[in-house]
């Protein structure tokens, strides 16, 4: 019996790595801060389990440079314009998600672009149209009567809506190959604010894209992947301030309080119970974790609130070390690196993935690896 599954993932990030000790020493000297604000920010940055992230940006190896548009020379902060950042998101965006398709498409044996009949992009971390979704069609040769669909500004939790989304058409049409196509350009968005939540914020966004292909398939394919089986999201009213993404004057503005973590340790376990009983299986049935690592304490309060070992969460605390969180696409890099680590004697073991965004909206997911 054939399934809808996640027969390959693909991820990209811009060439300029940078340090959390180099993230730190700019953003210090950029932001002007008081003797106070600063042992607030190293503390943060201490803290935050990351060790390095990437950037479309040039100014972190550059920071004096005239033509800098986030950070001006001498330690100034630009008070950049959205019109600005969504110029600099047009330049990269595209180029950086088909990296990431490329990666995608030679890990499949003989793959033939032309036979992909639905895409569905998404980011929110910059829009404009024609989009992206546009770009990947001419820029990868995908077949002009592609299926697009756009998911926009939905948050850190978008790849799994997205896989979602590919898992109902798959359903309805068993001959779909759909392209999954997410980037997010976190970077353009630093902000210069004292605030902890903006600093917070400042702290742990990174760029990076990644794109993935479903179709239908089984358990006996060459490569593994994973056979999507299950999904099931709420969203908790009573926090919805607790993480809010607006589009402000000078860029886009993430509201992110240290309720956060809590709200997540309080509602993720029966959130999942709700999973389980819709897939009619227990939390013993599951073998591994991919859980959004959106920062050290909410891979905390998952793992308090479940009940699981800090070992077994390991993925995601090291693709946040060495990206940081790159929002919706975090979730795929996480899943990719699974996919690197595990063999055929995996095969039919369970991997629980969640993710957690405005709302604060919970999105969680059965794969089985196949």
């Amino acid at each position: 019996m054939t399934h809808p599954k996640i027969q390959a993932i693909g991820t990209a990030n811009p060439a300029n790595k940078i340090s959390q000790e180099t993230h730190y020493s700019i953003l210090d000297s950029a932001n002007g801060m008081s003797r106070e604000e600063k042992l607030v920010l190293r503390k943060i940055y201490a803290r935050s389990g990351i060790q390095y992230r990437h950037s479309v940006l040039n100014e972190f190896s550059s920071p004096d440079v005239e033509e800098n548009v986030i950070f001006h020379p001498s330690g100034k902060y630009a008070n950049t314009s959205v019109s600005k950042r969504m110029e600099i998101y047009e330049e990269f965006a595209a180029d950086l998600c088909m990296e990431a398709a490329e990666d995608c498409f030679a890990q499949l044996k003989d793959f033939d672009k032309t036979t992909v009949t639905h895409l569905v992009a998404f980011s929110c971390t910059g829009m404009y149209a024609p989009g992206i979704d546009i770009q990947l069609v001419e820029k990868l040769g995908l077949n002009r009567n592609v299926e697009r669909t756009c998911i926009n500004f939905m948050g850190c939790y978008a790849a799994i809506n997205a896989l979602k989304t590919a898992y109902h058409i798959v359903r309805s049409e068993p001959d779909a190959v759909v392209m999954l196509a997410g980037v997010e350009l976190c970077s353009i968005h630093y902000q210069k604010n004292s605030d902890p939540n903006q600093v917070v914020a400042n702290a742990l966004f990174g760029d990076g894209a990644g794109v993935a292909i479903v179709s239908a398939g089984d358990n006996t394919g060459e490569e593994l992947g994973f056979i999507l089986k299950n999904f099931y999201a709420e969203f908790e009213q009573s926090a919805s301030n607790d993480m809010v993404w607006r589009i402000g004057d000078s860029g886009f503005d993430l509201r992110l309080t240290p309720e956060v973590p809590n709200v997540v340790k309080e509602n993720i376990e029966p959130l999942l119970q709700k999973l389980f009983a819709k897939t009619n299986i227990t939390k013993n049935d599951i073998d591994y974790y991919a859980i959004h690592p959106g920062g050290t304490k909410i891979l905390e309060a998952c793992e308090q609130a479940l009940n699981i070992s800090k070992e077994e969460n390991k993925v995601s605390y090291s693709i946040l070390n060495d990206y940081g969180n790159m929002s919706s696409v975090t979730i795929l890099f996480v899943l990719k690196q699974y996919l690197k680590q595990l063999n055929n004697s995996d095969r039919g073991k369970n991997v629980l993935a969640c993710a957690f965004g405005p709302g604060i909206t919970m999105e969680s997911m059965i794969v089985e690896i196949a």
